[in-house]
């Protein structure tokens, strides 16, 4: 498009005055929170950070970006009032020439990587600002058009657009002349508190047009943008992939990368199909056959308007205290988990339907818009797949469901938490759904997110009349309990496994000693004082050079080991061959200095068994045999073929073998005990030495080991199982669930029905 130029009429030159007064002050506050989030975030890089040169340089980074931070600041608006300026002269705003244009991709190779690397998240993020605000650009577009004599304006033209914000802070922030990841961890905190909040900027500038006359009544647009190439993605995908189910018809393919809720976002038409099908069903519904928008002639103007309708729904007496049913008993602790989870779902389902009626019923269906009617029933139906939930524990299903209320008020305050996947309590019910799965275990409550879980449900329960924008405080104050959950698990994993690599080769090094030293004296009849010097002070010679050293069996020093261990069986011959006592005269001078140089590397030069060892030489040259009653026989200990019980039925077996090799570390695995409780375990750490497996509970603590074959034989009997946790946004995955089955022509029945 061209930007062309043509100035603001003059009437309407105080209004962008205005226009420019609420930007600032808006994004002052925004700017500050930014800044006082600089200080945090660098010290938990700096605690994740490898080396002590890096963790100066993020600590260094605090005062240097605080020192500056009042100057870039003053020159960010600045530049942003340029901008301003040239849109009231009818001018295009200025931007800096990009690195690299459109139409040149072929010079992307004599750019500099991190100057492209910047560029590159510099638009990723206005991208996403202007997908997330759409429906607001656009309308400040149409406006705008108005005071500039009707000329429509290009996107980076309007003023306190994502692109004028985020390039202009691109350009500032080359004043603080930070290495490259530092500036990157800047442009984060960018994203997350100035762009990221923006949306509250336009919805208050479109009002502050509308007030002044300007498209008062203009409407929105009711769509959910996807950019170019998603749309051109989805369509070939559509075309060349076929569905074969529709539990899995929108699942993205695996990825490596987190999932977003661009992977699950629904097109307006999806959305549109589902409320319309949703309509039909409670056409049939005799409780509404006599609903004005149902009934020929029916009039319309008893239904009532949003504001009155949540009015009403305040007024009701809605759930205030936490119902935990079951919980709340105390069978609960005697019951199975199973008994747990089936009496949980049954009195949810019950209490949600419930919850329903008792709006019908004080309301009066028939004075419910049939727009309303479909949210309340939507609303249900995505809190009933709450308790379809099998990555929920029950105790969580229960707590989550109180929820239910407070959402219906929310979907029928504002429709764009049904279709829009960035709306903030959406949001919120995503992370609530995700963090009660992965943080939540009914064994240990205290351990993970449940209890801040619990207080903010109930505040929210209490405080939440018609605000919605309260969602957002509670958003960012749960994932910042999610996140330090996350740093603590992650640094007690790392030095749980680190221990337990350290005792894994440990318990290796002693085993293969030992195997080695039955090996060497395999049908050996040892004199006691002999055997007991080889299997104690020498074994742990051995395990300790294996334990330092992996590589040592193709070193001198482990042939002198074996030298030894030689000698000394030839030494046990001199108890019934005079010829070797020979041997012995000439041999034990060198046999003494290769034991005593072991006994040096072990720190005990003197061990009781050594001087047994000693003292039995001493009497062999001396003449003096004392030969043992009982003689130590030493067996080879042969590893038993630990696939010898595969035989019977080795395919499943087999099967199960193939699997646990194939299984990553992060592999979560849900173990059955004998008295029903379940424990979610991940394997964090394999061993190819010893074949053993360890796992951690979910909360970064050593659960325990299991070898292959034991691992194998649980699978088998079923007492274990691998599982793929779900990590998909919980409200976009039931969008999703709930069109296909509609689609299907599946019966969805409504909670209660």
């Amino acid at each position: 498009m061209n930007r062309v130029s043509a100035d603001v009429l003059p009437k309407y030159r105080q209004l962008v005055t205005d226009y420019e007064s609420a930007t600032r002050d808006h994004l002052k506050n925004s700017l500050a929170r930014m800044f006082s989030e600089v200080e945090p975030t660098m010290i938990d890089f700096a605690s994740k950070a490898e080396t002590d040169n890096a963790q100066v340089r993020f600590f260094d980074a605090i005062s240097h970006i605080r020192n500056l931070s009042g100057v870039v600041t003053r020159n960010y608006f600045d530049t942003l009032t340029t901008g301003f300026g040239e849109f009231i002269s009818g001018r295009p705003i200025h931007y800096p020439k990009p690195i690299i244009e459109t139409d040149s991709a072929g010079l992307i190779g004599i750019v500099d990587d991190n100057d492209l690397e910047v560029h590159i998240a510099t638009q990723a993020m206005i991208e996403k600002s202007k997908n997330k605000h759409y429906q607001s650009l656009y309308q400040l577009g149409q406006r705008l058009a108005v005071i500039r004599q009707g000329r429509r304006l290009a996107r980076p033209d309007i003023p306190a657009s994502p692109d004028h914000l985020a390039i202009t802070f691109q350009s500032v922030a080359a004043d603080f002349a930070l290495e490259h990841k530092l500036l990157l961890i800047l442009y984060v905190l960018f994203e997350k508190r100035v762009l990221g909040n923006v949306g509250t900027l336009y919805v208050e500038i479109n009002r502050l047009f509308s007030d002044a006359g300007i498209y008062p009544n203009l409407t929105p647009m009711v769509s959910l943008i996807q950019g170019k190439s998603e749309k051109r993605h989805r369509r070939v995908s559509t075309e060349t992939k076929a569905r074969s189910s529709t539990d899995t018809e929108f699942l993205p393919a695996v990825r490596s990368a987190p999932l977003t809720n661009k992977d699950f976002a629904i097109g307006a038409e999806v959305f549109r199909s589902i409320l319309s099908l949703l309509t039909e069903r409670l056409k049939t519904d005799p409780r509404f056959k006599n609903h004005p928008e149902y009934r020929p002639g029916g009039n319309l103007a008893q239904l009532r308007s949003k504001p009155d309708l949540v009015r009403a729904i305040n007024q009701l007496d809605t759930p205030r205290h936490l119902d935990m049913g079951l919980y709340a008993t105390a069978t609960a602790a005697a019951a199975t988990a199973a008994d747990r989870n089936v009496a949980t779902i049954d009195y949810l389902q019950q209490r949600i339907a419930d919850e329903r009626e008792v709006i019908y019923r004080s309301l009066d269906t028939n004075t419910i818009p049939t727009a309303d009617l479909d949210t309340i029933e939507l609303v249900g139906m995505l809190f009933e797949h709450v308790l379809d939930d099998q990555d929920l524990a029950s105790i969580t299903k229960a707590l989550i469901c109180h929820l239910h209320t407070p959402y219906l008020k929310v979907a029928i305050l504002d429709q764009e938490f049904l279709s829009n996947p960035e709306h903030i309590a959406r949001k919120l019910l995503n992370l609530v759904v995700n963090g009660g799965r992965r943080w939540v275990d009914e064994n240990s409550l205290d351990a993970g997110i449940y209890h801040t879980m619990r207080d903010m449900i109930q505040t929210i329960m209490g405080d939440f009349k018609d605000d919605v924008s309260i969602f957002e405080k509670f958003h960012d104050e749960f994932l910042d309990h999610l996140q330090a959950l996350e740093h603590k698990t992650k640094i007690l994993e790392e030095r749980t496994r680190e221990a337990t690599q350290g005792k894994d080769r440990l318990e290796y090094s002693r085993l293969r000693a030992d195997a080695v030293l039955r090996q060497q004296c395999a049908g050996v009849r040892f004199q006691p004082v002999l055997w007991g010097f080889l299997s104690s002070v020498w074994k742990n010679y051995m395990t300790l050079l294996l334990l330092r050293d992996q590589k040592i069996e193709q070193q001198r020093q482990w042939r002198t080991v074996l030298m030894v261990i030689n000698s000394i069986i030839k030494l046990n011959n001199a108890y019934v061959d005079a010829r070797t006592g020979e041997w012995l005269k000439h041999a034990w001078p060198g046999l003494r200095k290769n034991i005593e140089s072991g006994l040096e590397f072990l720190g005990d030069n003197t061990p009781s068994e050594y001087i047994a060892l000693r003292e039995a030489v001493q009497g062999l040259l001396q003449g003096r045999v004392a030969v043992a009653v009982e003689t130590v026989a030493v067996r080879s200990d042969t590893v038993a073929n630990v696939h010898a019980e595969e035989t019977a039925h080795s395919k499943r077996l087999v099967a199960y073998r193939v699997e646990v090799q194939k299984s990553d570390i992060g592999t979560w695995f849900e173990f059955t005990a004998p008295d029903g409780k379940l424990l979610r375990v991940k394997k964090s750490w394999y061993s190819p030495i010893t074949n053993n497996h360890m796992f951690i509970d979910r909360f970064g603590f050593k659960a325990f080991m299991l070898s292959t074959d034991e691992l194998v034989k649980r699978l088998d009997n079923g007492t274990v199982r691998i599982i793929t946790p779900n990590r998909y946004p919980f409200v976009d995955q039931t969008l999703k669930r709930i069109y296909s089955l509609l689609r299907a022509g599946k019966a969805i029945s409504a909670v209660g029905d």
